[in-house]
Protein backbone atom coordinates (compact mmCIF):
# COMPACT_ATOMS: atom_id res chain seq x y z
CA UNK A 1 0.00 0.00 0.00
CA UNK A 2 1.60 3.33 -1.03
CA UNK A 3 3.03 5.18 2.07
CA UNK A 4 1.56 8.30 1.88
CA UNK A 5 -1.95 6.39 1.47
CA UNK A 6 -0.89 4.86 4.99
CA UNK A 7 0.03 7.97 6.76
CA UNK A 8 -3.21 9.59 5.59
CA UNK A 9 -5.57 7.28 6.91
CA UNK A 10 -4.60 7.34 10.70
CA UNK A 11 -5.53 11.35 10.97
CA UNK A 12 -8.53 10.50 9.28
CA UNK A 13 -10.08 7.82 11.35
CA UNK A 14 -9.40 10.08 14.29
CA UNK A 15 -11.06 12.60 13.06
CA UNK A 16 -14.01 9.94 12.31
CA UNK A 17 -13.56 8.48 15.58
CA UNK A 18 -13.52 12.13 17.39
CA UNK A 19 -16.75 13.15 15.44
CA UNK A 20 -18.53 9.86 16.53
CA UNK A 21 -18.15 10.56 19.75
CA UNK A 22 -19.04 14.20 19.86
CA UNK A 23 -22.26 13.19 17.67
CA UNK A 24 -23.23 10.63 20.55
CA UNK A 25 -21.96 13.06 22.95
CA UNK A 26 -24.07 16.42 22.17
CA UNK A 27 -26.76 15.24 20.19
CA UNK A 28 -28.26 12.95 23.04
CA UNK A 29 -31.30 15.20 22.60
CA UNK A 30 -31.32 15.57 18.90
CA UNK A 31 -29.13 14.08 16.70
CA UNK A 32 -26.70 16.00 14.27
CA UNK A 33 -27.14 13.70 11.25
CA UNK A 34 -25.21 15.68 9.29
CA UNK A 35 -21.88 15.19 11.50
CA UNK A 36 -23.01 11.79 11.62
CA UNK A 37 -23.08 10.59 8.08
CA UNK A 38 -19.61 12.71 7.57
CA UNK A 39 -17.81 11.13 10.81
CA UNK A 40 -18.97 7.08 9.83
CA UNK A 41 -17.09 7.49 6.45
CA UNK A 42 -14.29 8.54 8.06
CA UNK A 43 -13.63 5.56 10.56
CA UNK A 44 -14.39 3.49 7.85
CA UNK A 45 -11.57 4.70 6.01
CA UNK A 46 -8.45 2.61 6.73
CA UNK A 47 -10.88 -1.45 6.31
CA UNK A 48 -12.21 0.26 2.77
CA UNK A 49 -8.77 1.04 1.85
CA UNK A 50 -7.21 -2.16 2.49
CA UNK A 51 -9.99 -4.01 0.45
CA UNK A 52 -9.87 -1.90 -2.21
CA UNK A 53 -6.20 -1.99 -2.41
CA UNK A 54 -6.23 -5.60 -1.80
CA UNK A 55 -8.89 -6.02 -4.77
CA UNK A 56 -6.79 -3.87 -6.98
CA UNK A 57 -3.06 -4.56 -6.05
CA UNK A 58 -1.44 -6.73 -9.26
CA UNK A 59 1.74 -7.14 -7.02
CA UNK A 60 0.28 -10.33 -5.04
CA UNK A 61 -0.70 -13.61 -6.43
CA UNK A 62 -3.70 -14.63 -6.50
CA UNK A 63 -2.76 -17.17 -3.54
CA UNK A 64 -1.25 -14.49 -1.51
CA UNK A 65 -4.35 -12.51 -2.02
CA UNK A 66 -6.47 -15.72 -0.79
CA UNK A 67 -4.48 -15.86 2.58
CA UNK A 68 -5.79 -11.84 2.80
CA UNK A 69 -8.72 -12.53 2.16
CA UNK A 70 -9.04 -15.13 4.75
CA UNK A 71 -6.98 -13.21 7.45
CA UNK A 72 -9.28 -10.32 7.15
CA UNK A 73 -12.31 -12.18 7.17
CA UNK A 74 -11.49 -14.29 10.12
CA UNK A 75 -11.12 -13.99 13.66
CA UNK A 76 -7.84 -12.15 13.33
CA UNK A 77 -9.26 -9.47 11.37
CA UNK A 78 -7.13 -6.46 13.55
CA UNK A 79 -4.37 -7.85 13.45
CA UNK A 80 -4.54 -8.56 9.43
CA UNK A 81 -5.18 -4.97 8.90
CA UNK A 82 -3.02 -2.92 10.91
CA UNK A 83 -0.10 -5.83 9.69
CA UNK A 84 -2.05 -5.09 5.61
CA UNK A 85 -1.47 -1.37 6.71
CA UNK A 86 2.04 -1.11 7.80
CA UNK A 87 3.55 -4.15 6.25
CA UNK A 88 6.12 -3.38 3.49
CA UNK A 89 6.29 -6.19 1.85
CA UNK A 90 3.04 -7.85 1.49
CA UNK A 91 3.79 -10.98 0.17
CA UNK A 92 6.20 -12.49 3.12
CA UNK A 93 3.36 -11.43 5.48
CA UNK A 94 1.05 -13.84 3.50
CA UNK A 95 3.24 -16.49 3.40
CA UNK A 96 3.72 -15.86 7.20
CA UNK A 97 0.16 -15.75 8.39
CA UNK A 98 -0.76 -18.70 5.85
CA UNK A 99 2.07 -20.61 8.36
CA UNK A 100 0.45 -19.52 11.51
CA UNK A 101 -2.65 -20.38 10.50
CA UNK A 102 -1.87 -24.24 9.40
CA UNK A 103 0.21 -24.63 12.55
CA UNK A 104 -2.87 -23.24 14.44
CA UNK A 105 -5.39 -25.91 11.97
CA UNK A 106 -2.76 -28.81 13.41
CA UNK A 107 -2.46 -27.82 17.44
CA UNK A 108 -5.33 -29.87 19.53
CA UNK A 109 -7.35 -27.48 20.65
CA UNK A 110 -8.51 -27.91 24.32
Amino acid sequence: MPRGVRYALMPLGVMGLAGLLLTFWLGFEESNSVLLWLSAPLVLAAPLAVLLHLACTRTLSAEKKRVWWNELAGAEMWSALSEYLSSADLSAGAERRAMEAQMRRRSPTV
